[in-house]
């Protein structure tokens, strides 16, 4: 413990000091800006946690003032649209397959008369098929599906009407997009890590093609979701923020039905129906996809059914919507 004279000493040297008055007027200047910088920090979490609360209640403020600043592009709220930096963000899209060859397919047993090898052979096809109509970047990027179409058996009725589809889109009673998915070059671009697909097949004997009462062909039935996260071609459609640039999402579901020849190696459709989210169904024909982005789809009328279009269960039978309006792109 100090000395008392001593220390009344030190005092009366301090405040003879010529520079304590200056060390005193910083010390106040330090004190005052820790009590501003306090304030602020205490207004911005103010600020962040109304935000968060509003946010959860549903009742989120038409600005987002809070959002663009301080939040990672993960913690956007949905009503934003996704941007090239997270094409498929907060969608389930996001963890599915992004390419063909990563198109789960289910253990190839044998159907009656008919092998697993062969029906393992079926499975692979109608996944080429799928991955030729449906994922291939040039068909995608307006190509015609000469590929796909020839995995098709030739003599099949329903063949020759999808070609004719795609060469006269226009036509009546022509749809181009029956079977493949394709968007228009001039506006639209898939963008980088912008597809998505999912789904599952069944299989079986197919009942139609006995010969002498023994089946000879597999009857291959596939239920796919594929999502796509597209951009403008030429310029950018600007984001939420300054910085970013938005994406559509377009979201196709196909139900088909085909038959597997193992003499021919080839394909004959039986059945297919797909369904649309997010497309412009009352465009004139053309063969392509006409997706909204977000302030299209705030000003278009859309009198289409209102669907989740990762919504999978159930099959798409005669009466199911082909078009509609997403609860999530």
């Amino acid at each position: 413990m100090p000395d008392p004279v001593d220390f009344v000493a030190r005092l009366r040297r301090e405040g003879q000091d010529p520079g304590r008055e200056e060390a005193l007027r910083q010390d106040r200047l330090r004190r005052m800006r820790r009590r501003i910088l306090g304030a602020g920090a205490a207004v911005a979490l103010a600020g962040v946690i109304t935000w968060a609360v509003v946010s959860a209640l549903g009742e989120r403020p038409d600005d987002e003032p809070y959002a663009p600043g301080l939040l990672e592009e993960a913690m956007w709220p949905a009503e934003w649209p996704a941007t090239t930096n997270m094409p498929f963000r907060g969608s389930p899209a996001a963890a599915w397959a992004t390419s063909g060859q990563d198109l789960e397919l289910p253990q190839a047993e044998a159907v009656g008369p008919i092998p697993s090898p062969v029906v393992g052979d079926g499975l692979r096809r109608v996944r080429e098929f799928l991955t030729a109509a449906d994922m291939d970047p040039a068909v995608l990027d307006g190509g015609l599906p000469a590929k796909a179409l020839d995995l098709l058996d030739p003599g099949h009725p329903a063949t020759a009407a999808l070609a004719e589809h795609l060469r006269n889109p226009g036509a009546p009673n022509t749809d181009a997009l029956e079977l493949f998915t394709r968007f228009d070059p001039e506006s639209l671009t898939l963008t980088d890590r912008g597809l998505r697909a999912h789904g599952r097949m069944t299989y079986e004997a197919a009942p139609d093609s006995a010969a002498g009462g023994v089946p000879q062909q597999v009857r291959i039935h596939a239920d796919y979701t594929f999502a796509y996260a597209l951009r403008r071609t030429g310029d950018p459609e600007p984001g939420p923020t300054g910085d970013s640039e938005e994406v559509t999402r377009v979201v196709v579901r196909r139900h088909m039905v085909l038959d597997f020849d193992p003499t021919t190696g080839k394909l004959a459709p039986v059945e297919y129906r797909r369904q649309l989210a997010n497309h412009d169904c009352g465009a004139a024909a053309d063969g392509f996809v006409h997706p909204y982005f977000s302030k299209e789809a705030k000003r278009a009328h859309r009198p289409w059914p209102v669907a989740d279009p990762y919504e999978e269960a159930g099959d798409l039978s005669a009466g199911v919507p082909t078009c509609t309006v997403p609860t999530r792109t």
